[in-house]
């Protein structure tokens, strides 16, 4: 007798991790969405061999230390349930700083993502009129600083990562808007720029409570700059 074979369901989550979570290692969100899907009691689909595990793939793990709203996670199911149904289901287990944005069927394979953009935030009393005209030029030919890569740690022109990036001063804060690169290949940690920022002007190298900043990534893009789905 033939056994009948389960139809398996793709699905893509879209999802935010703000607040406190932004402190959570991508290991321990792998290990948290586990644990929430179970208790949500998606029929997810599990890995054969002598382990099996939850067939889950985040796309571009999120630096620690920065906020995201367009988490995306791959899942696939072994029974239909509605996209509304797995979106209420998640955020009724979800913690407080974790939501649903949406649920969808995948257009695209995550390898297809090229660039993130990003939102930076730094407020510092050491800001001035001129700070971010300063980070422009900063940024606007070559920037070195120490990177790692496959191979090591690697002196890098900062600015061959850098799709974008436009400066402004926002009543006494500094806004930065960047995209950039995120694929397999070639990928540039948001951290590095407030990095070569507190290296080369001297600001957001004071401990203490005076000079922070934040990081926000606010979206994913495929090469031709479309928001990747």
């Amino acid at each position: 007798m033939v056994s009948e074979e389960k139809e398996i369901t793709p699905v893509r989550i879209k999802f935010s991790k703000t607040g406190d979570l932004m402190y959570i290692s991508h290991l321990d969100l792998a290990r948290t969405m586990q644990r929430i899907i179970l208790r949500a009691g998606l029929d997810i689909w599990y890995s054969e061999g002598f382990n099996p595990q939850p067939k889950m793939v985040f796309a571009l793990p999120l630096p620690t230390g920065v906020e995201s709203e367009c988490e995306l996670l791959d899942i696939k199911l072994n029974s239909y349930m509605s996209n509304e149904e797995i979106m209420e289901r998640l955020n009724r287990n979800f913690p407080a700083d974790m939501r649903v944005i949406e649920v969808y069927q995948p257009e695209a394979k995550l390898k297809l993502i090229s660039y993130a953009k990003y939102r930076m935030e730094l407020f510092s009393p050491k800001i001035t009129s001129s700070t971010a005209h300063d980070i422009s030029n900063l940024f606007s030919n070559s920037c070195m600083i120490e990177k790692k890569t496959k191979s090591g740690v690697k002196s890098v022109n900062i600015c061959d990562y850098i799709q974008s990036l436009e400066v402004k001063d926002d009543n006494g804060r500094v806004v930065i808007n960047a995209i950039l690169c995120a694929d397999n290949e070639k990928n540039l940690n948001p951290e590095l720029i407030v990095e070569a920022i507190r290296k080369n002007l001297h600001i957001m190298d004071t401990v203490g409570t005076d000079e922070y900043y934040k990081i926000m990534r606010e979206g994913l893009l495929t090469q031709d700059l479309i928001e990747f789905k």
